[in-house]
């Protein structure tokens, strides 16, 4: 007989606590990034110099740049130091873990590495989604809502490739069950591990769930709502899917920010389109 989700899952937080999942470790390319940052001294060039010297890094870099998300002018934006200046050093910084997540956390397993993907693809409409409305309604930095989407699931590649093995011991139905039980705890000790402000350690913790000790920040109503949205619209997630019957308007992060039927109908027009941009923009990381 086999395994139950249960006894996996406990099996899998064994392992991360006793030190035998290996989190995933930044890049040098980001290290090096944040390093820069950290140092009133340098700017823009500084950190070009050392995304220069990935070629993947520097080429996604410059494709998100020139997206309509980060670049509505369209006006081409051909060098690293003009790419960054547009995205601004702490969002690239950000954006670069996304893309490093990207890069990074796969698997040899078909059937793990395409739920890695479908997560992925869900949280980059939760970001586009997350980022129009915050646009539309200003009480969040947009650049901002759009990372915190980008990164809001990074728990579950992070529990699939901290354990492929025993994730393989269950059926995909099963699977499901397990990183819903542990993304979120998992998601936040990577964050912690790579020293992430605390606001997308809060983010990861809650999102999605409604509680007495939710915080009150508004990101975390971006990216559920952002969530619930796509969701509506036909985008599908991996985990935390929201019964159909429920009206969008009535759904508590939708009413707390004063989401209307007019926003809603505004990303539905634009959301396809600008998620397929975003696809292409990371589809050669």
């Amino acid at each position: 007989m086999g395994m139950t989700a249960d006894e996996v899952a406990a099996r899998i937080r064994k392992k991360f606590n006793e030190g035998h999942a290996r989190l995933p470790v930044l890049p040098d390319a980001v290290l090096k990034v944040r390093a820069v940052i950290a140092d009133e001294r340098k700017g823009s060039a500084d950190i070009a110099r050392v995304i220069a010297e990935s070629p993947a890094f520097s080429a996604a870099v410059l494709r998100i740049a020139n997206s309509a998300r980060f670049n509505p002018s369209h006006k081409e934006i051909r060098n690293l130091p003009m790419a960054i200046q547009r995205i601004g050093s702490t969002h690239v910084l950000q954006l670069l873990m996304g893309i490093a997540s990207r890069l990074y956390m796969q698997v040899q397993q078909a059937e793990l590495q395409a739920a890695i993907r479908r997560n992925f693809n869900h949280s980059l409409a939760v970001a586009v989604a997350a980022q129009h409305l915050a646009q539309m309604i200003p009480q969040v930095n947009p650049e901002d809502a759009f990372i915190t989407g980008l990164l809001h699931k990074i728990g579950v590649p992070t529990v699939i490739c901290a354990a492929p093995d025993e994730m393989m011991l269950c059926d995909a139905e099963h699977r499901i069950e397990i990183l819903q039980a542990l993304h979120r705890e998992m998601g936040a000790r990577l964050f912690h591990f790579w020293n992430l402000p605390d606001i997308f350690t809060q983010v990861i913790l809650h999102q999605g769930i409604e509680s007495d000790d939710r915080p009150r920040e508004k990101l975390l109503d971006f990216v559920d709502a952002g969530s619930y949205i796509t969701q509506h619209l036909g985008h599908a997630p991996l985990l935390d899917s929201v019964p159909e019957d429920v009206d969008p308007l009535q759904f508590r992060a939708i009413k707390r920010l004063g989401i209307t039927d007019a926003h809603i109908a505004a990303i539905e027009i634009e959301l396809d389109e600008s998620l397929e941009e975003m696809k292409q923009a990371f589809g050669g990381v």
